[in-house]
């Protein structure tokens, strides 16, 4: 293996190395590039979604990609405000969560949760590539990203005690801590790069709690996986399992950026 590095690792930079053009590619695209883009990741994540955590229902995942493509098609036809479309889409999350944990039409409620899962991050995505041509988007990614590399080499080097054993016996503290400290560098370079507007201090604090919240995405969908025997969602890509495996972060980060910027437009000094 070339350099010494693992088979593993050697697969996932392989892998990112391959994805990296076309993502960036339908971002600066934008349009309906960024739409496909979207529709065809959203698609992969449902019908994924459907294989983890409910097996035994062949037609739900093709009926979840479907409403997924519908969905996203809406979305880019007519630009719903985000506060509105997440407004929707968490009562129907708490109320499949809620069939979940009282064991009434488990399967159905796999699914609600499921269409959350999905379109929240799409919906967000979508919108936050309108704001600013593309810069807050990359952000979202960057951050996403950094937090994957940094928490891996991190807690590859200083091991430690472990952030949540039971959820994901690999990740460690120092890794979360690594993570956050790569994400607010990379927050910094698109600041003084690429010109992401906003204060020094509100760059640094929310790119280092949004790589914390990203790591809350992989805890959680670690333990779906957990609850359900197995160890990834697919195999789609080499060296990452599935794509919800990939995305798992930015299921919690790019609604949470969405969110905080509707609530508060002029965070990022009006950028937005």
């Amino acid at each position: 293996m070339p350099l010494g590095l693992s088979k593993n690792l050697f697969q996932r930079i392989i892998s990112a190395l391959l994805l990296l053009p076309p993502v960036l590619g339908a971002l600066w695209a934008g349009g309906w590039w960024f739409a496909v883009f979207l529709m065809v990741g959203g698609i992969l994540m449902a019908l994924e979604w459907a294989k983890l955590t409910t097996p035994d229902s062949k037609g739900l995942g093709p009926l979840l990609a479907a409403l997924t493509a519908i969905v996203i098609v809406w979305a880019h036809l007519r630009t719903p405000e985000i506060t509105t479309s997440l407004s929707i889409l968490v009562p129907v999350i708490l109320l499949g969560a809620l069939m979940i944990r009282f064991n009434m039409l488990k399967t159905v409620g796999w699914w609600l949760v499921g269409v959350g899962y999905v379109a929240a991050p799409m919906l967000a995505l979508a919108w936050l590539r309108d704001l600013d041509h593309g810069l807050l988007v990359l952000w979202v990614f960057f951050i996403v990203w950094a937090t994957d590399i940094g928490g891996y080499f991190f807690g590859k080097a200083i091991g430690g005690p472990k952030l949540a054993p039971k959820l994901s016996p690999k990740k460690t503290w120092a890794g979360l801590l690594g993570g956050m400290a790569f994400s607010i560098a990379v927050g910094l370079l698109l600041h003084f790069v690429f010109g992401l507007v906003g204060g020094l201090f509100v760059i640094v604090i929310a790119s280092g709690l949004l790589a914390a919240w990203a790591q809350a995405g992989d805890l959680l969908e670690s333990g779906i996986k957990r609850h359900f025997g197995v160890k990834d969602s697919g195999g789609l890509i080499p060296g990452h399992g599935g794509l919800l495996d990939r995305v798992d972060g930015l299921v919690f980060v790019a609604p949470a950026v969405a969110l905080l910027l509707a609530c508060f437009p002029s965070i990022f000094g009006g950028g937005a």
